[in-house]
């Protein structure tokens, strides 16, 4: 299910994307012919909030930032690959900020369980299992 989007600008058609690719999605968006951003996920839910949220930069871009038709698009599309660049990695490192937040959180509960089970628990040195290399 590709999800797509055509943006016109002067002589140039745009596209944004958002595609299934093995067992994650592409979220893209082409000048011209010419990849300018691509981003990968593995999760649906993130996908579908870049897409929402690229498209929105997309405009607030070409808003704020126009030009004429006598302005080297080259150039032009290069600004708007670091621009969406940019939104992308402010976009992951929210959500990194709140997976780091969960998992730190999960794993001092299972830690102070694990202390308190530990406290119980007698077991001789030749009890305890270890992960090894597997041979």
């Amino acid at each position: 299910m590709t999800t797509s989007k055509n943006y016109k600008y002067g002589k140039y058609t745009c596209k944004a994307y958002k595609k299934p690719v093995g067992k994650g999605f592409e979220v893209g968006f082409t000048f011209g012919n010419i990849p300018v951003f691509v981003g990968n996920f593995i999760h649906t839910t993130e996908a579908n909030g870049w897409w929402t949220m690229m498209n929105k930069e997309i405009n607030r871009f070409s808003k704020k930032y126009w030009t004429t038709q006598n302005a080297p698009m080259a150039w032009y599309s290069k600004f708007l690959s670091h621009y969406l660049y940019k939104c992308y990695y402010n976009f992951l490192e929210g959500k990194f900020t709140k997976y780091h937040r969960t998992f730190n959180k999960a794993v001092k509960t299972h830690e102070r369980k694990y202390t308190s089970w530990r406290k119980f628990t007698p077991t001789a040195t030749t009890d305890r299992l270890y992960f090894r290399k597997a041979a």
